[in-house]
């Protein structure tokens, strides 16, 4: 078992947001609702959430998996949507604790050898994973929050054990025939189609802060002016590198091959129906004004099936087993005696 298959990653303790309430725990606790409690003063980074046959599962140790996605989402939202993303991605990662937990006794029920150059791997992803420089700063970083070195080894146990038992009891059980792929294939083109190319040359002109100066509107009249008068390819590149304050300004401020589905929804609009040589513009965002000129287009096209065949196969195989280990979940959960201990 090598380090390459399994896909986990430990965040460092620290947490961008609040910590979520819960209740202390009780012997004869409801099941759960839908959603945790809004912060309250008084909640402890050691409140158990859940209980697995006995075994507690605190608010640290969820949040020591979503820390790091937690930082993500403090810099995407904010106020009430913070707060909702947040319990989400912490209600998720309970319910893969919890999973994992019920695998993990079916290993200490019959152990096997676990090498220890792969727990050391394992470790050596939660350095890399958690941003700390060394494994003894992360180990260092952690004790505060009750996470000993012999804790961290027993998780990265725990990740490889559990990891192997799922490949064991569902992955290998899962057989894709040629017949399978060639009909997904077919029933889904547009999974294999690759989508329509544009390359642009951008000129930017900043709203503030520009090489405009404090008059930003005036330089894009003037531009336009310029470019009804020759919109040629010589021209444009001209500005670009006389004014535009876009980063690729210095090299013309080509853009090649970018996927127009995925660009900014105000370019989207402006290109619609454009051909190789068009020029529109002034496009106006937040932060600046855009001239857009057209240098080549790619259409969408399907991939030939020998060579969407080995991708294809591979998102077909994933998806089945997501299948299978979601019934293994429901399995081992039916006799298991589990436990909430938040609203």
């Amino acid at each position: 078992m090598t380090i390459g298959k399994i896909l986990l990653a430990l965040a460092c303790a620290a947490c961008a947001v609040p910590i979520l309430p819960v209740r202390a725990a009780e012997p004869e606790a409801a099941a759960p609702s839908a959603a945790v409690p809004v912060p309250l003063a008084g909640t402890h980074i050691d409140s158990v959430l859940v209980s697995v046959n006995g075994e507690p599962i605190t608010l640290l140790d969820v949040i020591l998996e979503t820390g790091g996605r937690e930082k993500e989402l403090a810099g995407i939202y904010s106020g009430e949507r913070l707060l909702t993303e947040t319990k989400k991605l912490r209600i998720e990662t309970v319910e893969q604790i919890v999973f994992r937990k019920l695998i993990y006794e079916k290993y200490k029920a019959e152990p096997f050898d676990i090498p220890r150059q792969d727990i050391e791997n394992l470790l050596d992803e939660f350095v890399r994973t958690s941003g700390a420089e060394s494994r003894a700063a992360l180990e260092k970083s952690l004790l505060p929050a009750g996470i000993t070195p012999e804790r961290l080894r027993e998780q990265a146990r725990e990740r490889i054990a559990v990891e192997v038992l799922l490949m064991r009891d569902c992955d290998h059980h899962v057989y894709i025939t040629p017949r399978e792929v060639y009909e997904e294939y077919k029933a889904h083109p547009e999974k294999w189609t690759v989508p329509e190319k544009i390359s642009l040359q951008l000129l930017q002109i900043n709203v503030t802060a520009g090489s405009a100066g404090g008059d930003p509107k005036a330089a894009v009249d003037a531009i336009r002016k310029e470019l009804d008068k020759d919109p040629s390819q010589k021209n444009f590149t001209r500005l670009v590198l006389e004014k535009s304050d876009g980063a690729t300004a210095s090299t013309g401020g080509i853009t090649e091959g970018a996927e127009l589905d995925k660009l900014r929804p105000e370019f989207i609009a402006a290109l619609k129906g454009k051909k190789t040589g068009d020029v529109v513009g002034p496009v106006e965002a937040p932060e600046a004004y855009f001239f857009l000129r057209v240098v080549g287009t790619e259409p969408a096209k399907l991939i030939p099936f020998s060579k969407a065949n080995r991708e294809v196969r591979d998102a077909l195989f994933k998806e089945k087993v997501a299948e299978k280990r979601k019934e293994y979940a429901e399995q081992v959960r039916e006799h298991a005696v589990i436990r909430y201990f938040f609203d």
